[in-house]
């Protein structure tokens, strides 16, 4: 397939959201060959970076609207999460405020992985070669980080941020974590 850089699907903000995602998706893929410390610190910097560049991703007009698909399996899904829940050990539990004031404990794995698993889908897809496929890859980006992966990787940002930084908790009434 040739590329046409008029296409939207080829767009500057959609290949820098493909090119960190698919450098978190590696790291990802590749937690269980990391220390906590340097994994913590590559996602440190990775996640910003992949919030804001999808915040910049807009839709683009879909050609052929049913061709979205999952590819992420349970097993995958389950893989990582178990991985990133080890990796993360008694860091992985955190409390969010929901709902007027009511404390809910989350895992940080499992808030990462639902990240992972809606970027990883975003990367097959977009690897299909039609035109059409891209558009609903980037679509289906957009739909989902700001319903789902977005606050859920911003929540884990703060989580990190404190695992990275004890002293920062203090800065909160009470402490995030057990």
């Amino acid at each position: 397939m040739e590329i046409d850089p008029k296409e939207p699907v080829f767009s500057k903000n959609a290949i820098e959201v493909l090119t960190i995602s698919n450098e978190l998706c590696l790291l990802f893929d590749n937690s269980d060959k990391y220390d906590k410390n340097d994994f913590l610190n590559i996602l440190h910097r990775l996640l910003p970076l992949l919030y804001l560049k999808a915040s910049l991703l807009k839709k683009v007009t879909a050609t052929n609207p049913d061709t979205t698909e999952r590819f992420v399996t349970e097993e995958q899904y389950e893989l990582i999460f178990q991985t990133l829940k080890k990796l993360f050990s008694t860091g992985d539990v955190f409390y969010i405020v929901h709902k007027k004031e009511t404390a809910v404990k989350v895992s940080l794995a499992e808030f990462l992985t639902d990240v992972y698993q809606d970027i990883k889908d975003f990367l097959v897809l977009y690897q299909k070669p039609s035109i059409s496929a891209k558009e609903n890859a980037i679509n289906e980006c957009v739909v989902l980080f700001e319903k789902h992966w977005g606050p859920k990787l911003l929540l884990s940002l703060q989580a990190l941020h404190v695992l990275i930084y004890p002293a920062s908790s203090k800065l909160f009434d009470k402490d995030i974590f057990e």
